[in-house]
Parts: C-alpha cells; sequence; structure tokens
C-alpha cells in the first residue's frame, strides 16, 4: 500500500492504495486538484509501478534513489534528486539521506530514504496554506526545496559553530594535536559540498528565470534557489578555512618537534660534559693530574658543574632551553 494525498483548494485528503487506486484517483482529479503519492524506502519496482499507475517517465535506476543531486526531464515529467542533510552533535558529523521528486503538471511522487524526513512538516504546510494548494504541483516542489534547504542552512551553523571552535583551540597556544579531528571536519564538510554543489546549476537557472521546467516557474522558488547558493558559497568557506588551519596546524607541529629536537639536543652537550670527565677518570690509570692532591675531587666537581652552567646559560639566552 501507499501513502497519497489528493489537494485542492479546500483541504488536503490522505489516503492509501496500491498503484490501481493511485491511478484511478489521478484519472478522477476535478479542477484544481492534485496527487502527491508518497514511498518511504521504496524498492525501484514499487517507484516504477507508481510511476507507470501515473503515466510518468522512468529514469533508470539512478532516479530510484540514492544517486546524486542532479535535474533531469524526459517529456512532461521533471526529476528532481536531492540529498537530505542533518548534522549529528554528539558525533559531530553530517548525515545525508535521498530525496527524489517526480512531478508533471497534476501529478507528485517523492521517493524518501534516510533517517530525516522532510514529508511531514511539508504535508502540514500544504495543508494549512490556501495560497500554496492553490499553486497545485509547483507549490509543494517549492515546499520540499524550501524544507531541505532550510535543513541545510541548520546543518551549516551547526558545523560552522564546530569549526570556528576548533580554530580557536588550534590556536590558543596549547600543545594539542588536533590533526584527527581537522580531518574528521574535512570529511564532513566534503560530504556537505557533495549533496549542494550539483545543484548549483539548477539554482541559476532558477534565479534566472530559465528553469527546464514548469514545475520550477514559481517566482518564490528563487528566494530558495538563492539560499542554496548562499549555503554552497559558506560550505566552500568552510572548506577554505579547514584547509588554512591544517595547514597552520601542521605548521605548529614541526615548530614543536624542532623545539623539542634543539631541547634534547642541549641537554645531550650539557650532559657530555660530566660524562667524558667521569668517563676519564674512570680509566684508573695511575698516572693522572690530580691524582693524589686532596683538591682533585672538588676541582673536578666544580670544573663540571661551572662547564654545565655555562652551556646551561649559553643554551638558554640562544632560545634552546
Amino acid at each position: 500500500m501507499v501513502g497519497y494525498s489528493v489537494t485542492a483548494p479546500g483541504g488536503v485528503e490522505r489516503r492509501e492504495g496500491d498503484p490501481a487506486a493511485i491511478a484511478r484517483a489521478a484519472e478522477r482529479l476535478g479542477e484544481g486538484e492534485h496527487l502527491w503519492a508518497e514511498l518511504d524506502e521504496a524498492s525501484g519496482t514499487e517507484v516504477d509501478r507508481v510511476l507507470d499507475a501515473l503515466g510518468m517517465a522512468r529514469f533508470g535506476a539512478e532516479g530510484r534513489g540514492r544517486g546524486h543531486p542532479k535535474v533531469e526531464r524526459a517529456g512532461d515529467t521533471v526529476m528532481l534528486v536531492v540529498k537530505t542533510l542533518w548534522y549529528i552533535q554528539d558525533t559531530r558529523q553530517i548525515e545525508t539521506g535521498d530525496l527524489v521528486v517526480y512531478a508533471d503538471g497534476r501529478s507528485l511522487v517523492t521517493v524518501r530514504r534516510g533517517q530525516t524526513d522532510p514529508i511531514p512538516a511539508v504535508r502540514d504546510r500544504i495543508a494549512g496554506d490556501a495560497a500554496l494548494r492553490a499553486d497545485g504541483v509547483p507549490a509543494i516542489v517549492y515546499a520540499l526545496l524550501d524544507r531541505v534547504t532550510e535543513d541545510y542552512a541548520t546543518a551549516l551553523e551547526s558545523l560552522s559553530d564546530e569549526i570556528e571552535s576548533l580554530e580557536r583551540a588550534v590556536f590558543s597556544g596549547a600543545r594539542r594535536d588536533f590533526i584527527e579531528r581537522i580531518y574528521s571536519l574535512i570529511r564532513e564538510t566534503l560530504e556537505f559540498q557533495n549533496a549542494v554543489e550539483p545543484l548549483v546549476p539548477f539554482a541559476r537557472t532558477v534565479r534566472q528565470r530559465r528553469a527546464a521546467s514548469p514545475v520550477f516557474s514559481p517566482s518564490y522558488l528563487r528566494d530558495v534557489a538563492g539560499r542554496l547558493l548562499r549555503v554552497e558559497g559558506a560550505v566552500d568557506s568552510c572548506m577554505s578555512l579547514l584547509t588554512t588551519v591544517l595547514t597552520a596546524h601542521q605548521g605548529q607541529i614541526g615548530t614543536w618537534q624542532n623545539e623539542d629536537m634543539r631541547k634534547i639536543s642541549a641537554w645531550g652537550a650539557i650532559a657530555l660534559v660530566p660524562t667524558a670527565i667521569a668517563g676519564i677518570y674512570g680509566m684508573n690509570f695511575e698516572h693522572m693530574p690530580e691524582l693524589h692532591w686532596v683538591f682533585g675531587y672538588p676541582l673536578v666537581i666544580a670544573v663540571m658543574a661551572v662547564t654545565c652552567l655555562l652551556l646551561y646559560r649559553g643554551f638558554k639566552r640562544n632560545g634552546w632551553l
């Protein structure tokens, strides 16, 4: 059974039925009425059966979900593939789903996969807005895109906050390794880019009023296209900032390693002096300088201490310690 709605100027009626029932409902649509079939986690066969029932074109396996974001047209049918997207705060990860929209002049089919579901909110919006219902299928497409791009903006805000927090941590002066965290955010930002960038040409054609189908003709859809372009620009800025932070942090790590090597070398040079003197006097030769002198031992200890102190002061003054 497939859930579907019949949208009329007076309201929205929810129904369920098989593809044959959907075909009969589509045939009985009156003036100003439109049909919206909603498929969740549907197989390719189920999608094809519903499309056939409504007389819509098929677009192959890529049009059944889990495809790349794109817009295609075949006859009177247009297919829009978008990625649903949300940010999980606990794991600091971007999660994506799929939303495929098929539309012609009077019918609409949506295929959704993933944990997030924009459909209920859009359905409620359409049911409560007579002006949108009067615009029919283009208004539903607009409402779907509006919801998806709102989710993009919300996820982008959370991602931007996380990147700003990381930037402050990297330049706080604390000697901590943030490489893994930076790479994780780069991976999530790249996933965001892959969801948004393929839709940029579509957004530009909508803004320029050169949409490939009347489904994308409403003037208010240009606001959604503008939001999508702003999100795409902001995501590019996030990626650029992360790349800069990564480069700077790698430079920091190199500087820390050089500082550590200088300290190790300086302390090694200081330790070499008493080690060398003690090694010489430890050879137990019979004839050695000041071997039987009562002040010989204190003198050697004093020479060691003074030499080590002078080396320490020299390394300290040069910034090695």
